[in-house]
């Protein structure tokens, strides 16, 4: 993560009330951290964005959303933090494409810290 100390703390909070389906506390993160100064104004806005989807794709269960029907082993988790990784270092994407992917590599970093699988 590029966010400060207190970003990084309201981005666990979403992560810890996304999964814990408690959307009210998330919804609450999510404006906090919208208040946070992070990266610049278009990587933020990515990175805001993911979590925007995150919150709405979990809240629906919708089966076609990634989030609700990939496999969140330790072996896939460990895939998409390094597909992540690779898209966020390649050099050749906007600020704002970096912020989106950096934010689901920390929800795959979390859940790999966390043990969290769903």
């Amino acid at each position: 993560m590029v966010a400060s100390k207190a970003a990084r703390d309201e981005i666990v909070t979403f992560f810890e009330n996304l999964f814990t389906r408690r959307f009210s506390e998330a919804e609450k993160a999510l404006e906090a951290i919208k208040e946070k100064r992070f990266g610049n104004t278009e990587f933020k806005e990515g990175y805001v964005k993911a979590l925007e989807g995150l919150l709405l794709s979990y809240r629906s269960g919708d089966d076609r959303d990634f989030l609700n029907r990939a496999p969140f082993d330790t072996k896939s988790m460990e895939r998409y933090k390094r597909e992540f990784k690779a898209f966020i270092k390649d050099g050749i994407h906007a600020p704002f494409d970096i912020g989106y992917f950096m934010a689901w590599s920390d929800l795959v970093q979390y859940r790999l810290d966390t043990g969290k699988r769903g």
